[in-house]
């Protein structure tokens, strides 16, 4: 049991980082689309998440969604949508094929789909490379 603390924070402090990255990176994809100032001013910004509602995924994504909007320019307000569906292909396909790339559609999806496309899973529609 005495064991079971250290490696309890360790945890918490590992996710509590890897939340900062992700806010990081969500607002920078965010920030480097909008060539004005005022390009986010009224609009909503979406955050598809590829896991069902409570989940990990998306509770990171509804505390960065919190946030976020008072660190962009024109303060958008930001929503979050869960897209739960084949372990996040759902979320990642619609996110690289349907949703436009205008820095309003952010996507939230296990980044170990890559494994699903390096094997050729039919489902996969999309390119992780090209996630940005």
């Amino acid at each position: 049991m005495a064991g079971l603390l250290p490696m309890m924070m360790k945890t918490m402090r590992a996710k509590w980082i890897q939340s900062l990255a992700f806010a990081f990176a969500l607002s920078s994809a965010a920030l480097s689309s909008a060539a004005e100032s005022n390009y986010f001013q009224g609009k909503t910004v979406r955050v598809v998440v590829g896991a069902s509602a409570g989940g990990g995924y998306d509770l990171w994504a509804r505390l960065m969604a919190q946030h976020i909007g008072k660190h962009i320019p024109g303060n958008p307000s930001v929503l979050v949508q869960n897209m739960p569906g084949a372990g996040g292909v759902v979320a990642a396909n619609y996110v690289y094929n349907v949703a436009k790339p205008d820095g309003l559609t952010l996507g939230a999806f296990n980044p170990a789909l890559y494994f699903d496309q390096l094997v050729g899973r039919p489902e996969v529609k999309f390119d992780c490379s090209k996630f940005t």
